[in-house]
């Protein structure tokens, strides 16, 4: 089974590469036709969860299909619809494989052992290495830096420790996502709106940097008042892990370089462009820093784990790709969109109301896919109306906001497990800045919107 699995995962990745060039409908119908049995399959192994979550949208997606008679030729392709996330969440462990055989975590980390008189200090250290490191690594930086912090400040209470954690884990993880252009969650918002990520870009870097300057300045008063033993601190920071810093800020620039030019010269979307050079580009760093071999033996030892993580996400996408589908086709929120449509002329209320139902749904454990994909269904009407761009950035920092205060979603889940806390209270410790970080993100989008 698991064979066939990554036979089936691999050729609906390959189709969809294929045809961003052949752009055949046998191709097409192909690639459905893997998707549906991919969906099949991935039913045994999946998390409960997503057991639930892909059997309750196929059902809706199907009697929708089924009582507004649509064309039985329309089906297979319907499963192809999110073949470009899909293709992102399958290729981004590459990046995150080659930054740990390449031990970059391991230099930034070593940052945060050298001069840390005080816990202010130390959280302003273990903020800018978790942002870092969320750029390569995502969600795997949490156990790491959850390890290091605990360390660290041993010599403190669990609710001081658990707190500090919460606030210099997740608030940085969701301040680079916002920005980051390998994040699931922005190719998604784009394909909805229609947005140019490269427009997107300057805004959301300029207000990440805005929004990592404030949460700073809060928590080095905050805990500059904790002093920590200097013991262990005197070592100096090595020339190689200077020249690892470098190697991660090229690295990540030249990434941006490569998918701009590659988008631009042949004509394709920014996130295909990136889904196309992510494996290219990482084996030839790896073959250039000499961790090629390395890469290879550590991609096979981890690709089990891989496939699990890929039998849930098709679990997800393909249901909820084929329930968006069936629902624009079918018009069936027509009505509810037309008695909303007076919001085409109140762009901020419409604002307001996309960051707090994203809030509200994660507060109640939906997935931030779905939750995006229920509010794409939600905007696509006002995409005429209002700025696509504002949309955009409204709704990715809504979105990447629950990385902090999603009390169900993964990040907050993966580190509670050290904590065994309620959750609500890892959300309740990020929930002010979250609603400041939101805001924030409104009012960008709104000036935006009245000056463009």
């Amino acid at each position: 089974m698991t064979k066939l699995k990554f036979h089936l995962y691999t050729s609906f990745v390959v189709l969809y590469m294929v045809n961003l060039f052949a752009n055949s409908v046998m191709v097409t119908y192909i690639q459905g036709f893997i998707g549906m049995i991919a969906l099949a399959i991935s039913i045994y192994g999946a998390s409960k969860t997503y057991q639930i979550i892909g059997v309750v949208f196929t059902t809706i997606a199907t009697l929708l299909f089924v009582t507004h008679d649509l064309p039985l030729t329309n089906i297979v392709p319907y499963f192809t619809s999110m073949g470009l996330l899909i293709s992102l969440l399958y290729v981004i462990p590459f990046i995150n494989h080659y930054m740990i055989v390449g031990r970059f975590d391991q230099s930034l980390y070593k940052i945060l052992q050298s001069n840390t008189p005080n816990l202010g200090k130390f959280y302003t250290k273990s903020y800018l290495t978790s942002y870092a490191l969320t750029l390569f690594i995502f969600i795997s930086m949490i156990p790491m830096s959850y390890q290091f912090i605990k360390d660290r400040t041993k010599e403190f209470n669990d609710h001081v420790t658990h707190q500090f954690a919460t606030r210099s884990i997740l608030r940085p993880l969701a301040t680079a996502n916002v920005w980051s252009p390998i994040e699931v969650y922005t190719a998604l918002v784009v394909a909805i709106t229609g947005a140019y990520y490269l427009q997107l870009l300057p805004v959301l870097l300029a207000f990440s940097i805005i929004m990592v300057i404030i949460d700073l300045l809060i928590n080095y008063n905050r805990y500059k008042g904790y002093t920590i033993s200097t013991e262990g601190d005197s070592n100096p920071i090595s020339r190689e892990t200077v020249q690892k810093l470098i190697l991660l800020v090229v690295f990540l620039v030249l990434f941006v370089t490569t998918a701009t030019v590659t988008h631009r010269s042949l004509n394709l979307e920014f996130f295909d462009a990136i889904v196309l050079i992510i494996i290219p580009y990482t084996l030839l760093w790896a073959l250039a820093t000499k961790r090629f071999t390395t890469l290879i033996r550590y991609n096979q030892k981890v690709w089990d784990g891989q496939l699990w993580t890929m039998q849930n996400f098709m679990m997800l996408l393909l249901p909820v790709g084929f329930f968006n589908e069936v629902v624009t086709d079918t018009g069936v929120f027509d009505q509810l969109l037309e008695s909303l449509s007076w919001l085409q002329h109140q762009p901020l209320l419409l604002f307001i109301f996309i960051m707090f139902s994203s809030m509200t749904l994660a507060f109640f454990g939906f997935h931030p896919l779905v939750t995006l994909s229920l509010i794409g269904l939600f905007v696509t009407p006002f995409l005429d109306t209002i700025s696509p761009l504002s949309i955009s950035i409204v709704m990715i920092i809504s979105v990447v906001l629950n990385d902090m205060t999603g009390t169900f979603n993964i990040p907050i889940t993966m580190l509670n497990q050290y904590f065994k806390r309620n959750p609500y209270q890892l959300t309740l410790w990020n929930l002010v800045y979250a609603l400041v970080f939101g805001s924030v993100g409104i009012f960008i989008g709104y000036l935006l919107n009245e000056l463009i």
